[in-house]
């Protein structure tokens, strides 16, 4: 009995279907097979050692206490005219004059290369007028370049790094011992054609890391705050998070003191402030109109640290009212006095007692009731 057509068509249906099942199962089969062959061999473990096996290695410090250790990234902030390319050639000068201190602190001396792109002819004056004030009885291993090395430049980078590093041989051949600092004055002038907050830098903190990792240097980079957080770093984020150590200058613009702040540091405590001076210094040179040249150095300052101030307007007002008087004499108030001192300055009749609860619960004023006074008295009257 013939089968009919219906019937033949259904049997070729399940051979094909059969036939794509089986397609399937090579196909399968041939995959598991193909990357079989092709698996990579077992990996390398990343090198370990047992903490009780690993022998201390000290720091190699260069200044003592600020992070400037050899293999670092340091970063000197400042906004223009706060001393930090005068504070940076101060330093690194001490450090290459093989002095035994720098403002106080410990150092360990040894050659500096300064690549001062921004103002060499600057930095030049400001490291001669300290070397005469130091009178030291050799020259100092002090190399200034003013060339730019494009760290932050996309085909400029890579190039420029191996430049540093080669720069860094050269003045350790000349020399005959290690390079201690490679200073750049400014980031900014560093970054080529990179933008600032983006991968230009990115590409200059991978740079200074690798040439403080590979040349065992202190890289140092002298930059300025951002503009919506003095307390930051212009630019890219990813410039705080790699420095080891960030020193912040600040000028107090009545007294003319500078004061450079340990804001951040790994492996040492923050807050240690240095306080110094700019000081003039005429040259024995002259300029084009024929007087004499001159510049800045740094010198320690010896005036006293102004007192905080508090952040209210009253207790602000109430402040340099007491201070005005203990300058004329007066050292202790009673509490009604300190009071009535507040409504002749024009403070609303309620709001001097709170003024003065304010400077008492900041320690700005301190006694009794019957008997207060100023903690940080005004340094004219102090003995």
């Amino acid at each position: 009995m013939s089968a009919s057509p219906d019937d033949l068509a259904a049997r070729l249906d399940r051979w094909a279907e059969n036939e794509l099942e089986r397609d399937d199962e090579r196909a399968a089969i041939q995959a598991i097979e193909t990357k079989q062959e092709r698996k990579a061999p077992p990996s390398a473990p990343f090198h370990f050692r047992r903490l009780d096996k690993i022998e201390p290695e000290p720091p190699s410090e260069i200044v003592q206490g600020l992070g400037f250790d050899k293999g670092t990234v340091v970063a000197i902030v400042g906004t223009p005219n706060s001393g930090k390319t005068a504070l940076a050639v101060s330093l690194v000068l001490a450090v290459a004059s093989h002095a035994e201190r720098w403002m106080g602190l410990k150092v360990a001396g040894g050659p500096v290369i300064y690549f001062a792109p921004e103002a060499p002819a600057s930095v030049i004056l400001r490291a001669r007028a300290a070397v005469s004030r130091l009178a030291l009885p050799h020259s100092p291993a002090f190399y200034i370049s003013n060339s730019v090395p494009a760290l932050g430049g996309e085909l400029t980078s890579s190039i420029d790094e191996r430049r540093v590093e080669a720069t860094i041989d050269a003045v350790q051949a000349a020399e005959g011992e290690r390079v201690r600092v490679a200073l750049f004055d400014t980031l900014a002038s560093c970054l080529g054609d990179g933008e600032e907050n983006g991968d230009g830098m990115l590409r200059l903190v991978a740079a200074a890391k690798w040439i403080a990792f590979t040349a065992g240097v202190c890289a140092v980079l002298v930059h300025h705050p951002s503009k919506g957080d003095g307390a930051g770093l212009r630019g890219h984020g990813s410039l705080a998070a790699a420095c080891d150590s960030i020193l912040r200058i600040e000028s107090d613009e009545l007294s003319g003191i500078r004061t450079a702040t340990l804001i951040k540091a790994r492996d040492h405590a923050t807050g240690l402030q240095i306080r110094f001076e700019l000081e003039p210094v005429a040259l024995g040179e002259r300029d084009s109109f024929g007087d004499p040249l001159t510049t800045i150095v740094v010198r320690p300052t010896t005036q006293r640290a102004a007192p905080p101030r508090p952040s209210g307007k009253r207790q602000q007002q109430l402040l340099c009212e007491l201070e005005r008087r203990y300058r004329s004499g007066e050292r202790a108030w009673d509490e009604a006095t300190v009071r009535k001192a507040g409504r002749d300055l024009g403070i609303p009749r309620n709001s001097p007692a709170d003024a003065l609860k304010g400077l008492i619960q900041a320690g700005y004023v301190t006694g009794s009731p019957a008997s207060l006074t100023l903690k940080f008295p005004p340094e004219e009257c102090t003995k």
